[in-house]
């Protein structure tokens, strides 16, 4: 069995605490139209390449979300992907894209979410 690629989404201004408790809740991540210098009319789910970073200590990680997903990426960046389109594994609803993602880690509150000892503990 082949380990799955791991992305990353950084708290931010839309990134909120109370977004990723949804996220966790629902196992889905949504995107709207991007905004910045690739914008666009499309909305896309997107996320960075692998774990979160570290802050400047080299000891602390950023504060976020980790996932994983069985849906296919459909745009490139050396920094960062997209899913988008209506295709299998991407829903667009409401002005959005979506996607099932499974994740495996979360610091964006108290206290730190990890899907093992999360499933550990409901057992």
């Amino acid at each position: 069995m082949t380990e799955r690629q791991i992305y990353h989404r950084e708290k931010s201004s839309s990134q909120t605490a109370d977004v990723a408790r949804q996220q966790i809740a629902s196992q889905e991540l949504w995107g709207g139209p991007p905004r910045n210098y690739m914008g666009s009319d499309i909305p896309k789910v997107k996320a960075y390449w692998n774990r979160l970073p570290l802050l400047s200590d080299l000891q602390t990680q950023k504060s976020g979300i980790e996932f994983t997903t069985l849906v296919e990426v459909d745009s490139y960046h050396p920094k960062f992907a997209y899913w988008s389109g209506d295709r299998e594994g991407v829903r667009n609803e409401d002005g959005y894209a979506k996607i099932k993602v499974t994740i495996n880690y979360c610091n964006q509150f108290d206290p730190v979410y990890i899907a093992d000892e999360q499933s550990n503990a409901e057992s």
